[in-house]
């Protein structure tokens, strides 16, 4: 199986309700030049599933503007306080197996992609740093802790 790890693009500053800050210009950007550059990868993806904050379903429906057949999923495992466990659970049996998807992209936050980027592969916590619009693909037999392989991690900066 695929999953994809996308963390948000860059957002407005803090503000009274963090569920509701928005992307910048520059965040669109920088989530459009990743999705752009690996389009081709992404063509696998069967389902998107985005948090409910407001900067990351803006980042999804960028992401589907390259993939308008994939179906938008909104999920309450996506948010950054999100248990990696739970949201490990969850897709292996909701996504994974009782759907039988075989490529997944999930929308997301800190510090949730990044402790799942890092502990899916087995690497040490920080290894692998999720920045604004970092995108991760990771392939498995199995969805669990230390049995991924990380195929690439795109920035924006690397698709300038």
């Amino acid at each position: 199986m695929k999953l994809y790890i996308l963390r948000h693009g860059e957002a407005e500053g803090m503000m009274a309700r963090d569920e509701e800050r928005q992307l910048t210009e520059r965040g669109r950007e920088e989530v459009a030049s990743v999705i752009s550059a690996r389009k081709s990868e992404l063509s696998s993806v069967q389902r998107i599933l985005v948090s409910p904050y407001v900067r990351a379903q803006q980042t999804a429906e960028i992401v589907s503007n390259f993939l308008p057949d994939v179906t938008l999923h909104t999920t309450p495992f996506l948010v950054p306080e999100s248990n990696p466990t739970e949201l490990l659970r969850w897709l292996a049996n909701q996504c994974f197996g009782d759907l039988e998807l075989d490529s997944v992209l999930l929308v997301s936050h800190q510090p949730l992609v990044g402790i799942l980027v890092n502990e899916l592969c087995g690497s040490d916590a920080g290894m692998h740093s999720m920045g604004t619009a970092n995108l991760a693909a990771l392939e498995a037999q199995v969805l669990a802790y230390g049995l991924s392989e990380l195929k690439w991690l795109s920035r924006p900066s690397d698709e300038h």
